[in-house]
């Protein structure tokens, strides 16, 4: 089958990449000019070069396929309008061209738990209630698709992690120094997040993908592991992986904050894009993002293979074997 992947050169993107060619699948990659490829030495995959911020481009990537993956976004940004202009406006062009094509089956749209909102193990059907820029733009992306009456899957995966993730790599790195970072000082009340490790990722979003089950105009799976655990439980499975004795070091709200508050300005100053800011605290400063997979697991039959101490462990080892860390 003839599948296009967009965000191919990004973590999520190469390691579905991976697994599509595996499975024998014609994988096409959108990609700029200036795309990285260095993800996809494993996966063998047809070049289609275009730009989701600009349509006509799109129109000829979208040729022949009948799935189309699209995992391409931001995660930090300097304002809101970046934040929609990659995530929300990227996803109306390529849902656009995509409407366009007969021979599209489905679209699967990798959205996050943060378009879902916080909160105690939510469900799909829960009112979305994002907090940041980001969670608004990929939100925007879901609604635009609804929109534009394509056959769509929205995936919304928790916090991500293993092999070739820069996004938890800091934490990992800190581990490895002997820190054990807790954010927020309340133990009796800590904040609580749901997980999934890449591969399970991966998995959810082909069994969606591929469901041979009649979704409804946009059909919404959280794509999660099966367990809910504080910063503190996470942060300790990872230093088990990589077998380091730590001290705990507080990261007390206010301090981030402050220290959020400094990345704003100095982004809005040097025009660089800063993980950490004033937008981003939103999102660090609720008590839980967690979710439940049941839906998932009666819908698309996906139960995930990972748990949290395994997978910390695995990711570990791949940092090491890679000199990462």
């Amino acid at each position: 089958m003839r599948v296009l992947v967009t965000g191919a050169s990004g973590f999520v993107g190469s390691t579905l990449c991976d697994e599509l060619t595996k499975q024998g699948h014609d994988v096409a990659v959108l990609m700029r000019k200036t795309s990285s490829k260095a993800h996809l030495s494993h996966a063998k995959v047809i070049p289609v070069f275009g730009d989701l911020r600009d349509a006509a481009s799109l129109t000829d990537a979208v040729k022949g396929a009948e799935l189309i993956f699209h995992v391409a976004g931001v995660v930090s940004a300097k304002n809101r309008e970046e934040f929609f202009d990659s995530n929300a406006t990227g996803t109306k062009n390529l849902g656009l061209a995509a409407r366009g094509s007969a021979s599209l089956r489905r679209f699967v749209y990798v959205s996050s738990l943060a378009a879902g909102g916080p909160g105690e193990n939510r469900v799909e059907s829960d009112e979305p209630t994002p907090v940041s820029y980001y969670g608004e733009s990929k939100l925007a992306g879901e609604q635009i698709l609804r929109e534009l009456k394509i056959p769509s899957v929205v995936i919304r995966p928790p916090a991500v992690y293993g092999p070739r993730d820069k996004g938890v790599l800091t934490f990992f790195q800190m581990v490895n120094r002997g820190i054990l970072p807790v954010l927020g000082l309340d133990k009796k009340n800590p904040r609580r997040y749901s997980f999934v490790h890449v591969d399970d990722l991966v998995q959810g979003i082909l069994a969606a993908a591929f469901s041979k089950e009649e979704f409804a105009d946009q059909e919404i799976f959280y794509i999660t592991g099966s367990e809910i655990l504080t910063w503190e439980e996470a942060m300790q499975m990872i230093a088990k992986g990589l077998q380091k004795n730590t001290f705990t070091l507080p990261l007390p709200i206010p301090v981030l904050k402050s220290a959020a508050a400094a990345c704003t300005l100095i982004s809005k100053l040097s025009g660089k894009t800063l993980p950490l800011s004033l937008d981003k605290m939103k999102e660090l400063e609720v008590m839980a993002w967690t979710c439940s997979g049941e839906k998932a697991k009666k819908k698309l039959g996906f139960t995930p293979y990972w748990d949290f101490s395994r997978g910390a462990a695995q990711t570990a080892r791949w940092y090491q074997e890679h000199h990462w860390l």
